[in-house]
């Protein structure tokens, strides 16, 4: 019985990852067939129980180091701390201490691997929105270039012949809320200060609405001289000026490729924030009314997003915009919007690490859920997590936020080797992702980079113990119900 048992450790220790599947936790397999050969062997062989057991423990050992050989498997202390459970248990039930040996297989089930988190797409094997969320091979892989990461992406070619917007097409024009200086010639009735109402139209005494909204202070000034004509308040052509003081904020709408895609409006001013030196001044700049002020509204392009082909919808036309530049952090043109404009950001279906970052279109910092329980620390605050929302820089990595939550590092053998979970969102399909992570094997592994997700807003991170720290409090456990129970029979 000892070779048969041998020979199957041996079998399952050494075939390819996944060739059998017990329906076992892995910490449980291996406590009970090392538990099991203990029995078995040192029923069949003459010895010291010691030295039984120091032998099946060395032969745990040696597998162990065989399997760093294979293509597909690698060395793990759990597995150690595993095969000595089932090798004390066995020599527990030998010595007929019934006690012990409830006590070492609770021990047993501290070591056993919860259930892996399920989704509803194999993140863990094609990647979910992000291709870092894919699970680690058991061999290190070569590293991913960024082009191969990018061979997903999906360009929207059906917009390429939608025209680009031409530059400097929308920094004279008049929007509606605009404050406007009129003067004809020296007519105090006529002329002054005019705020364009809902309509986007100009309201003169003794005159019908001119449309104000959409066109340049030029063309407006020629359709005012002309209707004045019209209307017969002068017989000569009028000298007029029509001149922007003050551009009103805007409310513009985004969908697509944004986090927070809807209404927004920019270029709100406060009453504190003018500047009372400028009141009489002619002109007002754009800044504050650009889509870059649109996007951040939005709360940023997401990683997805089609830098290259944003759509303008306005006055039932639609043009193309080409943010490319500030994607990358050099110099671009930040077209003026106007009430009503509508802005489509399409995706390209693919995660682009260069969007994953602070740049002028994207966000600058992000909001993240964290906990972390484990020990030496028995609550957040003493992790130093006072607050369950934590801001951190855009781009943060998960590994990163792990070190900041006092996750990675600790007593090596025993509380170091701890797991990670990353609850994001996917923002492509809505639907919430788990990634679960080994925290020692991201430090440790040379090609962690191409499984280290990129922290989006909202996301969640949690830390659980090793497995030695679960089956030490298993078994801390055990012990504060057994203590009283002596006790508890005298006094009854």
């Amino acid at each position: 019985m000892p070779m048969i048992l041998f020979g199957i450790i041996l079998t399952l220790s050494l075939c390819p990852q996944g060739f059998f599947n017990l329906g076992l936790p892995d910490g449980i397999a291996h406590a009970g067939a090392y538990g099991a050969l203990m029995i078995f062997a040192a029923r069949r062989l003459d010895g010291r129980l010691i030295d039984i057991a120091i032998a099946v423990f060395s032969l745990g050992v040696a597998l162990e180091y065989l399997q760093a050989l294979t293509p597909d498997r690698s060395t793990s202390f759990d597995d150690l701390l595993a095969n000595a459970i089932g090798i004390t248990i066995g020599c527990l039930f030998l010595m007929q201490r019934p006690a012990f040996i409830v006590m070492g297989g609770l021990m047993a089930v501290g070591c056993a691997a919860i259930e892996a988190p399920r989704n509803d797409t194999p993140i863990t094997s094609v990647g979910g929105f992000q291709q870092t969320q894919r699970a680690f091979p058991e061999r290190e892989a070569a590293t991913n270039s960024t082009e191969s990461l990018l061979q997903k992406c999906k360009p929207n070619v059906q917009f390429d012949n939608i025209p680009l917007l031409p530059r400097l097409s929308g920094e004279n024009v008049i929007s509606r809320g605009d404050l406007l200086r009129v003067v004809i010639n020296d007519d105090a009735l006529l002329s002054g200060d005019y705020e364009l109402e809902d309509d986007g139209a100009l309201r003169l005494p003794r005159l019908q609405p001119l449309k104000a909204h959409g066109i340049t202070a030029d063309a407006l000034t020629e359709n005012l001289a002309e209707a004045l004509m019209t209307e017969k308040l002068y017989r000569a052509s009028p000298s007029v000026s029509v001149k922007i003081l003050e551009r009103a904020g805007v409310r513009v709408h985004l969908d697509g490729a944004v986090f927070e895609p809807g209404t927004t409006e920019i270029g709100i001013r406060s009453a504190e924030s003018r500047d009372l030196a400028r009141q009489d001044a002619f002109g007002d700049p754009t800044y504050g009314r650009g889509i870059i002020a649109a996007l951040q509204g939005a709360a940023g392009l997401r990683p997805d997003a089609d830098t290259q082909r944003i759509l303008l919808k306005r006055a039932g036309k639609t043009w193309r915009i080409d943010l490319r530049p500030a994607a990358i952090n050099k110099s671009f043109y930040d077209p003026m919007l106007l009430a009503g404009d509508q802005i489509s950001i399409p995706s390209l279906y693919c995660f682009q690490p260069g969007l994953a970052r602070p740049t002028a279109v994207t966000r600058k910092g992000i909001k993240i859920h964290v906990s972390n329980l484990t020990v030496p620390a028995q609550s957040n605050a003493q992790s130093a997590n006072d607050s369950d929302v934590r801001e951190v820089k855009y781009g943060t990595r998960m590994l990163q936020a792990l070190v900041r939550m006092n996750c990675v590092g600790g007593t090596q053998l025993t509380n170091a080797d701890r797991w990670a979970v990353l609850i994001s969102q996917n923002p492509e399909t809505g639907r919430s992702e788990v990634i679960e992570r080994q925290i020692e094997n991201l430090v440790r592994r040379a090609d962690r980079d191409n499984h280290d997700p990129v922290l989006m807003p909202g996301d969640a991170l949690a830390c659980y113990d090793s497995n030695v720290t679960n089956a030490r409090d298993v078994v801390r456990s055990f012990i504060e119900v057994i203590a009283p129970a002596p006790l508890l029979l005298g006094v009854l």
